[in-house]
């Protein structure tokens, strides 16, 4: 044995021997390789962790137990193949040619996003405002020139967007089969298609606005190439947005809930949607958050206050310590679950008008 061995090695050396000073590029081949793996392997992680709302140890556990109920839920929505991959490196979908072709015009895909032909529903809680008449304009000829004022530009105070733009609301009637309707698969990211919890996010912006609040819906699509980049591809967009305008007093993530026992209450006379408030705090998982305690105590003044106004429209605030869901961007992020697929969409739009009356008093 130990003379084949010494034969396969002479052999190994006069061959290599032949290949000269290029033989060396192997071990660099080799340690690409090996780096590109694990690469490869800290995204596969990265990407699966924010499918599952950043629950890094619950994902690990679930990947070492693959016969578990969870597991078989989320078998075919977590895999990542090489157009995840690739999107998360360029924003680009292989399996939509046609957001190649826009990303090479000068009109970007979120600017015909900004051209969707939202439908404005009228308020029912809270009232159109009135506006006195105009006032009377000074006589041509004055004694006393009128100097001119500077109009004060109102800033944005409440920041409203959408991890989840993809999903719907259906109504108690015809959830027999929600998993096909509960959330709409975009096209591509110029896909012009309102969903429920985009119409919900605008209702609330316009009713923020019309109480005084300057408000700005963000409402571009963040579930492609899948829900699974959800949170990574949102929190690109908070940071864009902040970088640009730091004068928000409140950050909404917009979402709505599933699986609710009581999910409408009574309030004067009409079925309203009822809604939760969510709060990560990190403290399970390995990502910093450490200011958590900041958008919990705001989290808790919204309930109270809504409770005042309406009690029984807000559920108890919900804290989930394995995720922190992008709330570490600002002090006062907090998501707000209007409604769930429980619901109407009508009864959602009902729950806008009431929060953004709450946030009001909060603000």
């Amino acid at each position: 044995m130990r003379f084949r061995l010494r034969r396969a090695y002479v052999r190994i050396r006069r061959r290599t021997r032949s290949l000269g000073h290029g033989f060396r590029v192997i071990p660099l081949m080799v340690l690409a390789l090996l780096l590109l793996f694990l690469s490869w392997s800290g995204y596969y992680f990265l990407l699966n962790e924010s499918g599952l709302e950043h629950s890094l140890a619950r994902f690990i556990l679930d990947q070492g137990m693959p016969t578990t109920g969870q597991s078989m839920q989320t078998s075919d929505s977590s895999k990542m193949d090489l157009a995840s991959f690739l999107h998360w490196l360029t924003s680009f979908d292989l399996r939509d040619p046609l957001s190649l072709v826009m990303a090479t015009l000068p009109v970007s895909p979120h600017s015909i996003v900004d051209l969707r032909m939202w439908e404005e529903r009228p308020f029912v809680f809270i009232q159109e405002l009135t506006f006195a008449p105009d006032p009377v304009r000074p006589p041509a000829e004055s004694d006393y020139p009128v100097e001119p004022k500077e109009m004060s530009v109102a800033r944005p105070r409440v920041l409203i967007y959408h991890t989840h733009s993809s999903e719907n609301y259906l109504g108690r009637a015809v959830l027999s089969n929600p998993s096909a309707q509960a959330h709409y698969q975009f096209r591509n990211m110029a896909d012009p298609t309102i969903t429920g919890v985009m119409a919900v996010g605008r209702h609330l912006a316009n009713a923020l606005t019309s109480l005084g609040i300057q408000t700005v819906h963000e409402s571009r699509i963040h579930t492609l190439p899948t829900i699974n980049s959800a949170y990574m591809n949102s929190e690109k967009t908070v940071r864009e947005v902040l970088s640009k305008q730091n004068t928000f007093d409140m950050v909404i993530d917009v979402h709505r809930d599933a699986g609710v026992p009581n999910p409408t209450v009574v309030i004067n006379g009409r079925e309203v949607a009822r809604i939760v408030l969510v709060v990560g705090t990190a403290e399970n998982i390995p990502l910093s958050h450490p200011n958590y305690q900041r958008n919990l105590d705001f989290a808790y003044k919204i309930k109270r206050v809504c409770d005042t106004m309406y009690p029984g429209l807000m559920r108890p605030v919900q804290v989930h310590k394995e995720a922190r869901y992008n709330q570490h961007l600002h002090p006062a992020s907090v998501i707000v679950e209007l409604g769930s697929v429980e619901t109407t969409l009508e009864e959602a739009l009902l729950a806008a008008e009431l929060l953004a009356s709450v946030l009001v008093e909060v603000l």
